[in-house]
């Protein structure tokens, strides 16, 4: 299998005309030059990264790893929680020890920019680089006046994936996502009446034990095709979206298979783990958690499929994400922010590469087969197929991150069933003064 795979990867190579990095035999050349990394004079041997991420699961990173051998670095994580990473980064940036690097999320754009906690890195982005090329549409998706602040280390990717437990369908014999996908029948209302026959109650007590699905919009409201908001790049202004014809129908959805409707949905907000528990048969869940089901998939245990298509949409809408990154406004190591970067775009370039160097550094590397390979690379991505969606609701102001804002009215659908006509008119005027103030605050620049 491993030989297959190699295989692919050099035909895919010839294909696009990139110059495969390896010698005779299947042994990959890392140095700089062969991987096409930029010559950088790196100040410090750590470069920090302001995450909630441990320092433990950083180690393991092939891009880290890349960096260690290459330029005599490493990340050096400087920690935070996810809910205070803002307040942390701008505490660094006013004491004059800004981090390198800061993890990204959607909250901060464009808020880390007028703040001047992010740095202008417009001059450092050359697409004309073939290590960078093709990621001018990731780093226009977070433009911001015609400058980019955000830096991408890879392309827009769809980021809702859904995933399920084989055995229910074989118990049962129904056709499966992936199945109903490929017959072109893969929609909400099919959906809807799945999981009408995979919710079980087994003892035959009117309490389901086993639900059919458990999801969290969050990750999936794209399926509509709009946003809570919208947003002008020009201008850098919000506009409420949230009476949305559109995310009616998707909230309809929510309600009308909780306990008022078909009660076939686990009402929790804890996907990853209702699923882990077998409580829910079926997730729409995000691409990062193929790997945590790594040896269930390879098993044939869970199954992975593209996430439904809503009834009647002119196109399959998901959500996109992309791994950015800010550098700190005057940090210490700006090159070694950039050496970062660099090494995940070689990475994510050259397959073999984290392979090669997780072995090297005592670890065990998942390889996909092939056919995980294309859903994971080609079929999932692909934009005729798909048309990927970048959310801007959470850096509408503080309404995204808001304990009574975007997280209380996702507790109130999804986990007590209040109609999405009167939780959509409750949150109007909350989200639309967060917008006020936001766009208060960009017309002032």
């Amino acid at each position: 299998m491993k030989k297959r795979i190699f295989a692919y990867v050099i035909a895919l190579m010839l294909v696009l005309g990139m110059a495969p990095v390896f010698a005779m035999g299947e042994e990959l050349v890392i140095s700089r030059e062969a991987l096409g990394l930029p010559d950088l004079e790196i100040t410090s041997d750590t470069v920090k990264y302001l995450t909630w991420q441990s320092q433990k699961e950083v180690d393991t990173l092939a891009a880290n790893l890349l960096m260690q051998e290459i330029y005599g670095c490493k990340l050096r994580v400087v920690r935070t929680t996810y809910s205070e990473l803002p307040t942390k980064a701008a505490n660094l940036r006013l004491s004059n020890n800004s981090p390198d690097l800061i993890m990204f999320r959607n909250h901060e754009f464009p808020s880390f920019i007028i703040e001047d906690v992010a740095m202008d890195i417009t001059d450092y982005l050359d697409f004309s680089d073939p290590l960078f090329a093709g990621l001018e549409e990731a780093a226009n998706a977070y433009a911001y006046k015609g400058r980019y602040y955000a830096y991408p280390a890879g392309k827009v990717f769809n980021n809702n994936y859904f995933y399920y437990w084989t055995s229910f369908f074989e118990d049962l014999g129904l056709e499966t996502p992936m199945e109903l996908y490929e017959q072109g029948d893969w929609t909400y209302s099919t959906l809807r009446e799945l999981m009408k026959e995979l919710a079980l109650d087994e003892d035959r007590d009117d309490v389901v034990d086993t639900y059919a699905l458990v999801l969290t919009p969050m990750w999936s409201f794209s399926a509509c095709g709009e946003d809570f908001v919208t947003y002008d790049p020009e201008t850098g202004l919000y506009s409420n979206n949230i009476r949305s014809a559109a995310l009616a129908e998707y909230f309809n959805f929510i309600y009308d298979t909780g306990i008022a409707g078909d009660n076939t949905r686990l009402m929790s907000l804890e996907d990853t783990s209702s699923f882990a528990s077998k409580s829910a048969v079926m997730m729409l869940g995000e691409k990062w958690v193929m790997g945590t089901y790594y040896d269930e998939i390879m098993d044939g245990e869970v199954g992975v499929a593209p996430s439904p298509r809503m009834d009647g949409a002119d196109k399959h809408y998901v959500q996109g994400r992309i791994e950015t990154f800010w550098i700190g406004k005057d940090c210490k190591n700006l090159n070694g922010a950039l050496a970062y970067l660099a090494c995940c775009r070689a990475v994510e370039l050259n397959p073999e590469l984290s392979q090669v160097l997780k072995e090297r550094a005592g670890q065990d590397p998942q390889v996909w087969p092939e056919e995980y390979q294309y859903f994971r690379n080609e079929l999932m991505d692909d934009p005729e197929k798909f048309t990927i969606l970048i959310p801007r609701v959470s850096g509408a102001g503080s309404w995204g991150d808001d304990t009574f804002g975007f997280w209380h009215l996702l507790s109130e659908t999804v986990q007590f069933d209040k109609p999405w006509a009167t939780a959509a008119e409750e949150h109007y005027p909350l989200l639309q003064d967060s917008i006020n103030q936001v766009n208060g605050i960009y017309a002032d620049q």
